[in-house]
């Protein structure tokens, strides 16, 4: 979880750089682990804000530490797909839009659930990250075989939890050529 935090980190610091307003919205409602990362993580988020019992600016959190504002997930008897398939989500991901700059969605895995795919219906570009030395070339391939066939374009990748030591195993940093400057500058030991 250590490398989804820095990734996602990366993006609203560089938004928020730029003086932007940034909403993170926990889509993996599932797993919920944003509270593993913030303090005081309301009990009510997403899904009470889709069941009419919040508003948006109701169940919205802030951490001065992370700068953004932050919608959790919450625990729902009701089907994730069928939630953000919904449109109550529409409408909430139309809402955010009009009160944030960046609106950024972490979801679950793409070959796990299909909530990923129905939340890109929603949004204006697909960020796919992809676990490094862990996540196989066959996976990604169906998982953006998948987005394709949906007729959905991811529009970056991230290569996110690379190690610098096992970066060494393939023969990229330690004394190993130009690679090794280049990484000093972004990895620390």
């Amino acid at each position: 979880m250590k490398g989804k935090r820095q990734t996602l980190s990366h993006w609203h610091k560089n938004l928020l750089g730029l003086g932007k307003r940034v909403l993170l919205v926990e889509g993996d409602i599932r797993r919920r682990t944003l509270h593993e990362y913030f303090e005081n993580v309301p009990r009510h988020g997403i899904v009470s804000v889709l069941n009419g019992d919040k508003t948006l600016a109701e169940a919205v959190f802030r951490n001065e530490n992370f700068g953004a504002d932050v919608l959790p997930g919450e625990k729902t008897g009701i089907n994730a797909a069928d939630l953000f398939a919904s449109d109550k989500f529409k409408k909430l991901v139309e809402e955010a839009r009009a009160s944030y700059d960046a609106v950024i969605i972490d979801t679950p895995p793409v070959l796990v659930v299909p909530d990923a795919r129905i939340i890109a219906e929603q949004v204006d570009a697909i960020i796919f990250t992809v676990h490094w030395d862990k996540t196989s070339k066959a996976q990604v391939d169906e998982a953006l075989r998948m987005f394709h066939n949906s007729g959905q374009r991811v529009t970056g990748l991230v290569l996110s939890q690379i190690s610098a030591r096992g970066m060494k195993r393939y023969g990229y940093g330690g004394s190993y050529g130009a690679h090794s400057v280049y990484g000093a500058k972004y990895y620390t030991n």
